[in-house]
């Protein structure tokens, strides 16, 4: 057997060491809640390594972290706990706060081994070791780190040498050392399911549950560092894995009875991948079935990839649909051929219109990822990427001032290196916004557009009070969720319709204001760069217009919800049906 085909065994997780004995190997998994604007903070990857470890015996704790609040209070409990391991999971946009927090906790606990891991230690690799201020990381495991992490638990029960540890750049000494990277699992049913210790600590309120059904990516988008054909760390191994559609529903059907939620967030790349073809969608569409035969009444969001839907595939989004897909995220990332070529994305403008057509008229809310501002734009995309936003996501002003982030094992920061637009200290300061634009009066305006957001978000992208503006990217969202739910359920009543369809439109007339308002606002904004007339301090005036437009907003809808509400129930409709699991259901 090859040493890097890890599961040409039956049972990759067959254990050496037993990690309870003769006391419990004990490592403590952080969560940092700050930088993440989601609703719900559950982590899957430490979920993930957690379960593993559990099933060889080691004692596990998750530790959620405030770092809006006194850090030292905050981590107290962690420090009590006085694990022997402290295993953090490292990403750009936590990186700053992560090594404040880290910093702290080798205060208070000198002696445990620190451990990092996550998709910045994969790419970042041994220079994580260089950076100034991480001097105290022990141990770094790149890739998926179900096997690589129970091998490491086993070493360091047993105080072995880590030189067999797979995937591990460790410090022995004065020395850094790298151990063989192997390739993650083939056989994802082989994997145990995550622990929901986040859950629990919730008691079971969370907004959405997590679920994560594939590994990888078919594509290969030069922005992102997710892993996928290109940029894969390791041996070759396929370019997209996915559970079988048993295994993802028994999963599903379990967090649904035994904690009583019905949302679930799919996190997978690209949810009909590999490449959309047909035993994909018969993958996707196994899966929805399942859902029905079942009788799970369930919803759950997923990413696609716009050029993967055609108008063939109306039967089966309807399938999706009426399994409880309700929201999908597409990376459109563009509404400029040019830029989304840039990105070598494969789906075009006119891939992303239609697909936006096809889940709309579905009653299936489309998110976007989009990019309006990067390193190479130019006023004529600009121009083009605020027509498709007025059009399609209008409303959602943050759409219009989103600006590129690196990412490390994303081709685009080799890109910016060549072309001498990445900043020097890009590889040790990690800054996602390290790089400068060929046209500096576009540099400018994306800097300028973050004084919308208020003086925090001006200065370093810190939020010290939530914009309305913002509050809308979520509330848009639950306003959705609250018609289409209640439209699943009484699509048969007429009356219901009837206050429904009033409901929609008028909601939809408040989008489409903020739409016209914010094309215009940021148009003119777009005609002073040009003129080279933007800055920070001109765009800071109309912040105050931008925030009471969006409360006015908010407080609109939220009274047209009410009065919706009273209507439904003035016409006998329960709405209370929307807001869980259906007694039926659990009988």
């Amino acid at each position: 057997m090859e040493k890097n085909k890890i599961d040409d065994i039956t049972n990759p997780f067959k254990t050496m060491v037993d990690l309870s004995k003769p006391k419990p190997f004990k490592i403590a998994f952080p969560i940092l809640l700050d930088g993440d604007l989601v609703l719900s903070p559950e982590h899957l990857g430490p979920a993930y390594l957690m379960a593993v470890l559990r099933g060889a015996g080691a004692d596990c704790q998750l530790f959620e972290i405030a770092l809006s609040e006194n850090l030292d209070d905050s981590i107290q409990q962690l420090v009590a706990w006085n694990p022997a391991v402290v295993g953090l999971s490292l990403t750009t946009i936590n990186i700053k706060l992560a090594k404040k927090f880290a910093l702290k906790i080798n205060e208070y606990l000198p002696d445990s081994y620190f451990l990092v891991g996550g998709p910045l230690a994969t790419h970042h690799g041994r220079k994580m070791f260089d950076l100034e201020g991480w001097e105290f990381i022990d141990g770094l495991i790149r890739g998926e780190a179900e096997v690589p992490i129970l091998r490491f638990a086993e070493a360091y029960h047993e105080h072995q040498n880590y030189n067999l540890v797979p995937n591990l750049i460790y410090r022995d000494g004065l020395e850094i050392k790298e151990t063989q990277l192997i390739a993650g699992i083939s056989d994802l049913d082989l994997l145990p399911n995550p622990v929901r210790d986040q859950c629990e600590i919730h008691n079971a309120k969370l907004p959405y549950l997590r679920v994560s059904t594939s590994r990888g990516c078919t594509s290969h988008c030069t922005f992102c560092n997710a892993p996928h054909v290109k940029n894969r760390v390791g041996p070759p191994i396929k370019g997209w894995r996915g559970q079988s559609p048993s295994r993802v529903v028994d999963e599903v059907e379990e967090l649904y009875y035994k904690y009583k939620i019905n949302t679930f967030d799919f996190v997978d790349s690209t949810y009909e991948d590999p490449g959309g073809k047909a035993k994909a969608k018969a993958r996707i569409r196994d899966i929805a079935e399942e859902i029905l035969n079942r009788n799970l009444h369930v919803f759950y969001n997923v990413c696609m990839q716009a050029y993967n839907w055609h108008e063939k595939d109306r039967d089966l989004l309807k399938t999706l649909w009426q399994s409880g897909l309700e929201k999908v995220l597409i990376g459109v990332e563009s509404g400029s051929q040019q830029g989304l070529a840039r990105w070598d994305k494969r789906s075009t403008v006119a891939d992303n219109v239609r697909t936006i057509n096809l889940l709309s008229e579905q009653n299936i809310y489309v998110a976007f990822g989009f990019i309006s501002f990067h390193p190479w734009s130019n006023f004529e995309e600009i121009r083009e990427n605020y027509n498709f936003l007025k059009n399609y996501m209008g409303h959602n002003l943050r759409r219009f001032t989103t600006r590129l982030e690196l990412y490390p094992g994303a081709e685009v920061v080799e890109q910016l290196r060549e072309a001498s637009l990445l900043l020097d200290d890009y590889d040790n300061s990690l800054n996602p916004f390290a790089y400068s634009y060929t046209d500096k009066r576009i540099e400018k305006l994306a800097y300028s557009l973050n004084a919308l957001y208020g003086e925090g978000y001006a200065e370093d992208c810190t939020i010290d009070k939530e914009p309305s503006a913002f509050k809308m990217d979520t509330f848009d969202i639950i306003l959705h969720n609250y018609h289409s739910r209640l439209l699943r359920y009484y699509h048969n009543n007429s009356t219901a319709c009837e206050i429904l369809g009033t409901f929609k439109h008028n909601i939809e007339n408040i989008k489409q204001r903020l739409a016209d308002f914010n094309y215009e606002l940021l148009m003119g904004f777009t005609i002073l760069a040009e003129k080279d007339e933007i800055s920070s301090s001109v765009v800071a005036k109309a912040a105050v217009d931008v925030e009471s437009k969006y409360q006015d907003a908010i407080k609109s809808m939220q009274t047209f919800q009410l009065k919706t509400s009273r209507a439904l129930y003035k016409a006998n409709c329960n709405i209370r049906e929307i807001q869980g699991i259906r007694e039926e259901s659990i009988a």
